[in-house]
């Protein structure tokens, strides 16, 4: 008797399991995170908003203000008419501090046309990853600084 080449459908059952076991393990783990890369992307969105803020203040002659609520993670820039919104998602913790170590719930960031800036120290953190973001109200400067 000529045997064909080929699976059985035992050994094709086989493979089938043990890859569905496979997947079913990677899954049960859950998505793979860096908190490296989620503080880093809390980090970009901020400083992206704030930066493109203080452009669009020189640009353009007028004053831009962005608003923070940190109950609702919203960031709100206001540029005379137009008013856009951002959220901001993800596990990234943000403080805005005090200068006598109180926090605020909300603050303002204001980018004047002649280059100048006003606005909180926001704090960053997420596990063992720290950053606060300042302004110079002198040159309008967004600093970094890795805590």
């Amino acid at each position: 008797m000529r045997r064909d080449g080929g699976f059985t459908l035992l050994e094709v059952i086989v493979v089938l399991v043990i890859a569905g076991l496979r997947i079913g393990l990677a899954l049960d783990r859950g998505p793979f995170r860096s908190r490296v890369v989620t503080f880093g992307a809390a980090r970009s969105k901020i400083l992206h908003i704030l930066r493109t803020a203080q452009e669009k203040a020189l640009t353009s002659g007028q004053p831009v203000s962005v608003s923070m609520d940190l109950n609702r993670r919203d960031l709100v820039v206001t540029a005379g008419r137009i008013v856009k919104k951002d959220r901001l998602t993800g596990p990234v913790h943000l403080r805005l501090a005090l200068p006598n170590g109180g926090v605020m719930i909300r603050g303002i960031f204001h980018f004047l046309p002649d280059g100048t800036a006003s606005g909180p120290p926001l704090e960053l953190s997420f596990g063992q990853e720290r950053e606060l973001i300042t302004i110079s109200p002198v040159t309008g400067r967004i600093m970094a600084h890795v805590q």
